[in-house]
C-alpha cells in the first residue's frame, strides 16, 4: 500500500488487479505449508489422532484464519485505490472462495514434506504453473489452457470488483471457485489421513529422485576440512536436486523476462508514463534479486538447523559455530555474485561499464549473507522466518523504488538499508555521474556495519533460542 501511494493517484487499475491478486490473495498457499510443517515437527498433529479436533476442523479452521487475513488485506488494498462500492463485494467474495481453495491446495502440496526448504524450493515449480494466467492478462502469451488454473477465475474476479467484465467470465469464475474449493477440500482431507494421520509412504517428492530424505542423509561425516565437508554436502544435494538449480537460475530468466517484456510494457504506456527513464533502475534492481533468493534459502537452512539442534552440535565441533555461519555467509556471498553478474549482463535496457559493473556486482552479493544471516537468526521459527522474509521483500524492493520517485538528498535515508547502495550505485554509474567510486565504499561500510552488527548483537541472544 506504501508503494501505491508513493505511485501516486493515477495508478493504473491493472497493477491494483495483480497486486492483489499475486500478494494478499495467495498468501495461503504459502503460509499453510510453514503452519502444517512447524506443527508436524512439534507433534501437534500427531496429537489430533485423538483429540476432539477432527481433519475437516482442523482443515476448515486454518483456512478460515488464512482466508480473514487474505480478505482483508485485498479490502485495504481495494478500499484505498478505488474507494468504496458495491463492486467490491464481488472482489472481496472471489478472494474469499480463491483463498479458501489455495489453502487446501497448499495443504495437498507440503503434506508429503518433512522441511520447509524442501518444500519450498518445489513450491516454484506449482508457483509457476499457478501464477501462468499473469502472462495471458497481460498480452504476453495466451491460451484456452489458462482457464483450467484456478489463478485465472481469481483474476477475473478482481478484475469484475474493479471495472465491467463479460457475464459469461463472472459466471465461470464463481463457478470454478465454488467446484473448485469443493473438490481441493476432499483432496486435502484424504491427503491429511494419507500422509499426516496414517504417516503413509509419501512416494516421490515433487524435485527429488528418492521417496524420502531425512536430516542425517544432508549431516554425514564431515571428512577433512570441515568446510571441506559442508561444501561437498552441499554440492551433492545441489545436483541431486533440480529444484536448487531452478532457484539458482531463477535471477538469470528473471533477467531474460525483463529484457523482453520491458519494451513492451514500455510500448503499450507510451503517451502514459516514459518507462525509460526507469530504465538504470528496473536494471539495478537485479543487484539485489539474486542475493535476496540466497539469502532467504540461507536463513531458512540456518533456522532447521537450530530447530533440529545440528548449531548447537557445531558449538562443540572442530567447525565452531563461528565456522559454520562463516561458512554460510561466504558460500551466500559466492552463489550471489555468480547470479548477478550473468543477470546484469543478460537484463540490458541500459549500457554499464566493467568497473560499474563489478562493483555493483560486488555489493549486491554483499547483501545476501546479510539477508540469510538476520532471517536465520533473528527469527525464532519458520512461521516467523516466514514473516520475516515477506518484510524483507519490502526492504529488497523498497530501495529501488524510493531511488525512483525520491530526490536527493532525502532518499538517502534510505541508506540505512545496505541493499540500497548496490541499486544506487548501478543507477549512478549507468547515469554518468561522477560519485559512483564514493557510494561503492559507502556501501561496503554498511554492509560490513551490518554484518558485525548481527555477529555482535542478534547471535548471542537468539542461536540457542528454540
Amino acid at each position: 500500500m506504501l508503494g501505491l501511494q508513493l505511485a501516486g493517484q493515477d495508478i493504473n487499475p491493472d497493477i491494483v488487479i495483480l497486486l492483489i491478486a499475486t500478494d494478499p490473495a495467495v498468501l495461503g498457499f504459502y503460509f499453510i505449508a510453514v503452519l502444517v510443517l512447524y506443527e508436524k515437527t512439534e507433534g501437534v498433529l500427531q496429537a489430533l489422532v485423538v483429540s476432539p479436533l477432527d481433519a475437516t476442523g482442523y482443515l476448515f479452521s486454518k483456512a478460515a484464519s488464512l482466508s480473514t487475513l487474505a480478505v482483508s488485506a485485498s479490502f485495504a488494498v481495494a478500499v484505498s485505490e478505488f474507494g468504496l462500492s458495491p463492486r467490491i463485494a464481488v472482489l472481496l467474495f472471489g478472494v474469499l472462495l480463491s483463498s479458501l481453495l489455495i489453502v487446501f491446495l497448499g495443504f495437498v502440496a507440503v503434506s508429503r514434506f518433512d522441511s520447509i526448504n524442501e518444500y519450498f524450493l518445489s513450491a516454484a515449480v506449482w508457483g509457476t504453473i499457478l501464477f501462468s494466467p499473469i502472462l495471458g492478462y497481460l498480452g504476453l502469451f495466451n491460451t484456452p489452457a489458462f482457464y483450467l488454473l484456478p489463478f485465472q477465475p481469481l483474476l477475473i474476479t478482481i478484475e469484475a470488483g474493479v471495472r465491467s467484465v463479460s457475464l459469461w467470465k463472472v459466471i465461470y469464475a464463481f463457478a470454478y471457485l465454488v467446484v473448485g474449493t469443493t473438490l481441493t477440500f476432499l483432496w486435502a482431507r484424504r491427503s491429511f489421513d494419507r500422509d499426516i494421520l496414517r504417516q503413509g509412504d509419501p512416494g516421490r517428492k515433487l524435485g527429488h529422485g528418492s521417496t524420502q530424505s531425512t536430516g542425517t542423509d544432508r549431516w554425514m561425516p564431515m571428512p577433512q576440512s570441515p568446510w571441506v565437508g559442508l561444501l561437498v554436502t552441499d554440492a551433492k544435494n545441489w545436483l541431486r536436486d533440480p529444484m536448487l538449480a531452478f532457484a539458482a537460475a531463477g535471477p538469470l530468466l528473471l533477467a531474460g523476462v525483463i529484457r523482453v517484456i520491458a519494451p513492451v510494457i514500455t510500448t503499450r504506456l507510451a503517451g502514459i508514463v516514459d518507462l525509460t527513464v526507469y530504465y538504470p533502475v528496473i536494471a539495478g534492481s537485479m543487484a539485489v534479486f539474486g542475493p535476496g533468493i540466497f539469502g532467504f534459502i540461507v536463513g531458512m537452512l540456518i533456522l532447521e538447523d537450530r530447530d533440529t539442534d545440528i548449531l548447537t552440535a557445531y558449538r562443540t565441533s572442530p567447525l565452531s559455530l563461528n565456522g559454520y555461519l562463516l561458512y554460510r555467509g561466504s558460500t551466500t556471498f559466492f552463489f550471489s555474485f555468480l547470479s548477478t553478474l550473468p543477470a546484469l549482463l543478460v537484463v540490458g535496457l541500459v549500457q554499464s561499464s566493467a568497473p560499474i559493473l563489478l562493483g555493483t556486482v560486488v555489493l549486491g552479493a554483499l547483501s545476501g549473507p546479510v539477508i540469510g544471516l538476520v532471517l536465520g537468526l533473528v527469527a525464532s521459527n519458520s512461521i516467523e522466518g516466514i514473516a520475516l522474509s515477506k518484510f524483507m521483500n519490502i526492504v529488497l524492493l523498497g530501495p529501488a523504488l524510493v531511488i525512483a520517485v525520491v530526490p536527493e538528498p532525502l532518499q538517502f535515508l534510505a541508506g540505512i538499508l545496505p541493499m540500497y547502495w548496490p541499486v544506487k550505485m548501478y543507477v549512478a554509474g549507468v547515469t554518468g555521474q561522477s560519485n559512483t567510486f564514493a557510494l561503492f565504499v559507502i556501501g561496503i561500510g554498511v554492509h560490513l556495519i551490518a554484518l558485525v552488527s548481527v555477529a555482535k548483537l542478534v547471535v548471542p541472544k537468539t542461536i540457542t533460542r528454540r
